[in-house]
């Protein structure tokens, strides 16, 4: 669905009443309570009584990631007497925060991907962070991974602080290898090698029917971006601001090489390791169907799919849902001379929302959260990557001997330490840009358009996009 500026606008307008009679006041000394709960029965309350100043801030992280990040907001309260911290989990709601934002009650601090930064830095929802950072001992420039820090460096301003990034590898599955007669401790090195691997992997039970599929270019989700850049592709002309990919030939070959994975009844000759759209469309479905990449029933734990290329947090979901699955993690195989990259997709990071009525206890907040510890210990910051098994935002921390004590979580912390990473620009249409290259990708695996027309068609759209958000911060400038 696509969204300009009017219509978040329009929607926060139309949410501004309710938000102002209905929305909890939950910063501030004084809260909107009228019967005020049993001592002991709302911390909140209880700070408040103390003296404390309450902030607020809206999480981004759901589930046992946010129980955990809350332990460390928990170290925080109790460790000094002045602000209290209130974490509540929004998950991806964007719209909220913008509804708050413009009906002038935000959150004082909150967490986001850096599409969401990019969508709204430039509307001015964010405060500037580079002086307040330069004052900071651990916050230099040069720490942060190069591709986290112009994740948040945005119109000439910082607007937020890097907290855990992204590295995706390939993941085997060992006890498949040895069943198609392929060495369980040697992966695929090129993309010739996957495809070899790819169609020995593939299973067919008596009736024809697959039981198993060695890889897709696309599972667990669409990776077309990724794939563009190893092919050695330009997606964009960053002194224009606009898309370029249906003009450059790289992108243009790395949608045929994924189309190959499709097999065309037409075709006398098809690739020896394609499969039937219908097959490959069911096998991506796996992963959506009833929740099953948070479960058990994950094609990846079950054996359904044998290799697939997947993130770092692998390493914490794989002993909890297919403790008994032997598998291994490997650099994704690439183009045959292209330079070594990694794919690292996006960050998440921590800003202050513009009009946030405790800015100051907001910052002092974030400065102990990614500050080391009095005593020595790694910052909060860098324990939160740690218990959610994602890798930190700053090289120092990421070179802990914690995060390379796993042998499999040390291959994906190396990706990103050793080679440049490939990410998503930090662009005012982020979301947009990649709903389309998912669209683009997936007619031409279905024979609806030509690689060059998908392209085409999803460039104009995302630069119409990109043109409407310039108007509309031109049609605001004072």
């Amino acid at each position: 669905m696509q969204r300009t500026y009017f219509s978040w606008a329009a929607a926060a307008l139309g949410c501004a009443f309710v938000l102002f009679f209905l929305w909890p006041v939950r910063s501030g000394t004084v809260l909107a309570v009228f019967v005020p709960p049993a001592p002991g029965a709302d911390p909140e309350w209880e700070a408040v009584q103390q003296g404390r100043t309450v902030i607020t801030y809206w999480n981004r992280a759901q589930g046992h990631e946010f129980d955990m990040h809350k332990e460390l907001v928990d170290e925080f309260n109790k460790s000094q007497d002045r602000i209290y911290v209130h974490s509540i989990s929004i998950g991806w709601r964007i719209e909220k925060l913008l509804t708050a934002i413009s009906s002038g009650a935000p959150p004082d601090v909150c967490s986001m991907d850096q599409q969401a930064l990019a969508q709204l830095a430039p509307q001015g929802c964010f405060i500037p962070l580079e002086e307040w950072m330069a004052k900071q001992p651990n916050m230099s420039k040069e720490d942060f991974f190069p591709h986290m820090y112009e994740a948040v460096y945005i119109d000439g301003h910082v607007y937020g602080i890097p907290t855990t990034t992204d590295v995706y590898c390939l993941l085997w599955n060992k006890a498949a290898f040895r069943k198609a007669g392929l060495d369980p401790e040697r992966p695929p090195k090129t993309l010739k090698e996957l495809e070899e691997y790819a169609q020995k992997l593939t299973v067919r039970n008596a009736s024809g029917g697959i039981e198993q599929i060695g890889f897709l270019p696309w599972l667990p989700w669409d990776f077309t971006y990724m794939w563009g850049n190893f092919f050695g592709g330009k997606w964009f002309d960053p002194d224009n601001s606009i898309v370029v990919a249906a003009q450059d030939p790289n992108i243009v070959r790395s949608l045929e090489w994924q189309r190959s994975w499709i097999r065309d009844p037409a075709d006398p000759n098809p690739a020896p390791y394609s499969l039937d759209k219908d097959v490959a469309q069911a096998f991506y479905n796996g992963f959506s169907a009833g929740g099953a990449y948070f479960s058990a029933t994950n094609p990846f734990y079950t054996g359904k799919v044998a290799m697939i290329h997947e993130g770092e947090w692998q390493c914490t979901f794989v002993p909890k849902y297919a403790p008994n699955l032997e598998w291994g993690v490997a650099p994704i195989p690439q183009p045959e001379g292209a330079p070594p990259m990694c794919y690292s997709g996006s960050c998440v990071l921590d800003g202050v929302p513009a009009g946030s009525k405790h800015e100051k206890e907001a910052l002092e907040f974030l400065a102990w959260f990614y500050s080391q510890r009095p005593d020595g210990r790694p910052s909060p910051a860098s324990d939160f990557a740690y218990m959610i098994h994602n890798v930190t935002g700053r090289r120092s921390e990421a070179a802990q001997e914690r995060f390379s004590g796993d042998p499999k979580f040390r291959v994906f912390v190396n990706e990103l330490m050793t080679k440049p990473a490939v990410y998503y620009p930090s662009i005012p249409v982020g979301r947009q840009f990649a709903d389309e290259c998912q669209k683009a990708r997936e007619y031409v695996m279905f024979g609806a358009k030509e690689p060059e027309q998908a392209l085409a068609d999803s460039q104009r759209m995302v630069n119409a996009d990109w043109d409407r958000v310039r108007e509309t911060k031109v049609a605001k400038t004072p």
